[in-house]
């Protein structure tokens, strides 16, 4: 499509190496989708030659799966404009946008079966050490609790933050018609590294005062029922989906 107008800005995570993995089946696809430029998705009773569709960019960042790259990384992200670290992404034809993004979607892996959408994330109850075989942070003053709290994750934030996106909304819609997509609706991201960057992410959110939705997408390993690019085609489906409707 013509992309001489960009209307929306998208940034999308992976993350690095763990565990058995040497090369993180959610990078795999996400790295595809950098540097990209997609329609919105048409809305629901919007006759066939409606509007026609806005174009957005997409740019795609690798995380390590780190507690410590998480917190040093996402508060950048969030930022007008946002930094991106050049070490964990390819470079872009595009300018980063000066007033930050308009949506930040984090993808990471989890046990075989569908994509799965998350509504909500965690502060607290994290226990599993990272790929540097690092715990995850000790809150003071929580004994032996782990996560996030002051100075930066204070009281302002819940135990729990939800995307602002209807999650609900979206998977009915990407599960209906003749192309149904692979995905469900999920409230456990885990406690790990998905975890925890989707509620530094919404946080980071929160504190920026802009609104930007965020939003994470669980992935199975290859082959385990999707592969890459059907993993990196539902990953722009919804993306476009989201941005149609923002």
């Amino acid at each position: 499509m013509g992309d001489s107008y960009i209307k929306y800005k998208v940034l999308v995570t992976g993350f690095g190496p763990f565990g058995t993995y040497k090369e993180n089946p959610s990078w795999l696809a996400v790295k595809t989708l950098h540097d990209t430029v997609i329609p919105t998705a048409p809305t629901r009773g919007q006759p066939p030659k409606g509007p026609k569709p806005d174009s957005i960019h997409l740019t795609s960042l690798n995380i390590p799966t780190v507690y410590a790259a998480v917190l040093s990384t996402l508060p950048d992200l969030h930022a007008q404009p946002p930094v991106l670290p050049p070490l964990y992404t390819p470079p872009t034809t595009r300018p980063l946008p000066e007033d930050g993004f308009n949506l930040i979607v984090h993808v990471g892996v989890a046990g075989p079966g569908p994509l799965r959408a998350e509504r909500l994330a965690h502060k607290t109850g994290y226990q599993l050490p990272d790929y540097e075989r690092q715990s995850p942070p000790i809150i003071i003053g929580g004994g032996n609790l782990r996560g996030f709290g002051s100075p930066r994750y204070g009281d302002e934030f819940a135990n729990e933050l939800f995307t602002s996106i209807d999650v609900d909304t979206l998977v009915k819609d990407l599960t209906e018609g003749p192309n149904p997509l692979s995905i469900v609706t999920s409230d456990d991201p885990g406690r790990f590294l998905c975890d925890f960057i989707y509620y530094c992410s919404l946080a980071e959110s929160q504190r920026a005062g802009r609104g930007t939705p965020v939003l994470f997408i669980h992935c199975p390993p290859i082959d385990k029922k999707l592969s890459t690019a059907e993993v990196a085609e539902g990953v722009r489906r919804i993306i476009s989906h989201v941005c149609a409707h923002l």
